[in-house]
């Protein structure tokens, strides 16, 4: 076994990085793709996977904010997620009485 230690460099965390952001968005698109066939085909509900989508999102948002990397004002972010949170609660009331 070689002994010898891997140097890492700002290339390599670049690298790095960048294969996690392959993987992340075909684990996001391949959710995705699953939500249409599920909601489509065998007429099922998909929060669960899409759950999982704003859950992983969430936590990647938040572990680049503890450590100050983000490259976007997060302000504008929290409040478009915030209408659309609420316009997704008043569809769902507005269904829920329709019923």
């Amino acid at each position: 076994m070689n002994k010898d230690s891997v140097v890492r460099d700002e290339r390599y965390y670049a690298v790095e990085n960048a294969s996690f952001r392959i993987g992340y968005n075909i684990l996001a698109y391949g959710l995705l793709v699953l939500i249409v066939i599920r909601s489509l085909l065998y007429d099922q509900t998909n929060w669960d996977l899409f759950a999982l989508i704003i859950i992983s999102g969430f936590a990647s948002t938040i572990y680049q904010l503890k450590h100050k990397t983000i490259a976007f004002s997060w302000k504008w972010v929290v409040l478009f997620f915030g209408v659309m949170l609420f316009s997704a609660a008043l569809v769902f009331v507005i269904i829920f009485l329709k019923k």
